[in-house]
């Protein structure tokens, strides 16, 4: 992005804001997808047109999201029935049980001494970083808040309000709401999901792999590109004088509807994986 004046800095607000939605769009669809069992109109999302927009967005420099990108391609022109059957085979296998899963979801037991427990100190972190935030799990105490699902809700709502602060033309929010998600995701988002993402494509946990290893591998990509985002806009943000509210733009209505429809979706068990505020 570039700082200055008049028609260049509508352009890199407009820019920004493309990217905003289609980010929040990502860490939406990655926490239905890890959080809840997958449906036929996930699935359609998933496979649609917009989710193949929005990787090709932060694909350029990440040859794991092309190749996810590629294979959803492909996987349009399967038998639907079929596809869901073994998609909702895999999520169980991968992210339920009964049987021991190949790899755990939660960061806890990559940190530390390796510990397979759940509710671990590492957990009360993340918990935290969410009730400053003015959030908690909506099932807290009862599940662990280091889910990968639930970290991903994080990260979609705080990138839900860096939105409304850029259409605010507050950008000293916006600013520190993108340095706080910088923050967690270096924190907990980082070197664990590679280390996830090879256990579970390399287990022999019954079944051809379908959807989850990609996944994944997938989500870890994109962690890493979102690293260099959140940067970069938040060095924006902080050059910038305080803008008038624009809304949403135009341009972008289709795409904010979309993400919308996504956020409303409920597959189901996302209850165990979803944010409220805290009361």
């Amino acid at each position: 992005m570039t700082s200055g004046a008049g028609q260049t800095r509508s352009q890199d607000a407009l820019q920004l804001e493309a990217l905003l939605v289609s980010r929040a769009y990502l860490y939406t669809l990655f926490n239905k997808l890890f959080g809840g069992t997958p449906d036929a109109e996930l699935l359609d999302v998933l496979l649609g047109q917009t989710t193949a927009d929005v990787l090709e967005e932060f694909s350029a420099n990440s040859p794991e999201l092309r190749a996810f990108a590629a294979m959803l391609a492909e996987k349009r022109g399967e038998d639907g029935d079929v596809l869901l059957d073994g998609i909702r085979d895999e999520y169980t296998r991968v992210l339920i049980g009964p049987a021991n899963l190949p790899a755990s979801p939660y960061e806890s037991p990559y940190t530390g001494a390796h510990d397979m427990a759940l509710f671990q100190e590492n957990t009360v972190v993340v918990r935290r970083a969410y009730h400053a935030q003015g959030l908690r799990a909506r099932r807290e105490q009862a599940v662990p808040d280091d889910h990968v699902a639930l970290m991903c809700a994080f990260m979609a709502a705080l990138g839900g309000r860096s939105l409304e602060a850029l259409r605010a033309g507050d950008y000293a929010a916006l600013a520190e709401g993108l340095r706080a998600q910088a923050a967690f995701r270096a924190a907990h988002m980082g070197e664990w999901l590679d280390i996830y993402a090879k256990s579970v494509r390399n287990s022999k946990a019954g079944g051809k792999h379908v959807l989850y290893p990609q996944l994944i591998e997938a989500l870890s990509a994109f962690v890493k590109a979102d690293a260099d985002f959140l940067a970069e806009s938040a060095f924006w943000a902080e050059t910038q004088a305080a803008g008038e509210a624009t809304g949403i733009a135009p341009e972008l209505a289709a795409a904010q509807e979309a993400l919308e429809a996504l956020q409303a979706m409920r597959p189901f068990g996302i209850q165990d994986n979803e944010l409220v505020s805290v009361d």
